[in-house]
């Protein structure tokens, strides 16, 4: 989800030798930048417009077209030589069965952060009231956990204390293969995250908050 750490969790990963391309380093939301490529949150938008929706207001259904497979296919021939290769988009999730398509063996990562402190921060930055924040959260994560029941995957919590998510960040590099050294300076500061409480959000986002928690490591 969106406003939930995907931003540190692909900065931390890239420092440790995967491979994203040429992202954004440094926007208005981001001092480090959002760490995606122009190219595909582009690619992701498209497919989620021409199937009635957009990342704040997700299709009931999605539909890849002929234009869209190509783009991807194209994307992804851009990156074959190198030996780790990946991408972060939150949008992702929504247009995910498309790249299930080309790149059957896709390894992923999630990261989650309570829906209260994501209403917040998207209230904040684009005006979304804190209930449709809320909803926009339980849907996005909903994904998350599905998807995680299918395919287990290292699930980390943006909540957690710097420290603990710092060591697990160099451990997800340690089992996607990366170089497992960390950096002297590593991606994620204390800073770059919004501190602020935690409030009572619905029972239904709650219960999955709860349900990735037990998930993450």
């Amino acid at each position: 989800m969106h406003r939930s750490g995907t931003s540190a969790l692909a900065g931390s990963l890239e420092q440790h030798g995967l491979h994203l391309g040429t992202v954004s380093t440094q926007d208005t939301h981001n001092v480090k930048g959002n760490r995606e490529s122009a190219e595909l949150r582009r690619l992701n938008e498209d497919v989620l417009r021409t199937s009635g929706g957009a990342w704040r207001a997700p299709p009931p259904t999605v539909e890849w077209q002929p234009e869209h497979w190509e783009r991807a296919r194209r994307a992804i021939a851009k990156h074959a030589g190198q030996p780790v290769w990946g991408f972060k988009d939150p949008r992702t999730l929504m247009t995910l069965e498309g790249w299930l398509t080309l790149v059957p063996d896709l390894e992923f990562v999630g990261v989650f952060r309570h829906p209260s402190r994501v209403a917040r921060s998207l209230e904040r930055r684009g005006g979304i009231d804190r209930e449709a924040g809320v909803a926009l959260w339980t849907a996005y994560n909903s994904r998350l956990r599905d998807l995680h029941e299918q395919r287990s995957f290292p699930l980390l919590c943006f909540d957690d204390e710097p420290s603990e998510l710092q060591r697990k960040l160099d451990e997800v590099a340690r089992l996607l293969g990366l170089r497992d050294t960390a950096p002297d300076e590593p991606f994620f500061e204390p800073a770059l995250r919004d501190e602020v409480p935690v409030e009572p959000a619905s029972p239904e986002a709650e219960d999955l908050y709860g349900d990735l928690r037990a998930r993450a490591l």
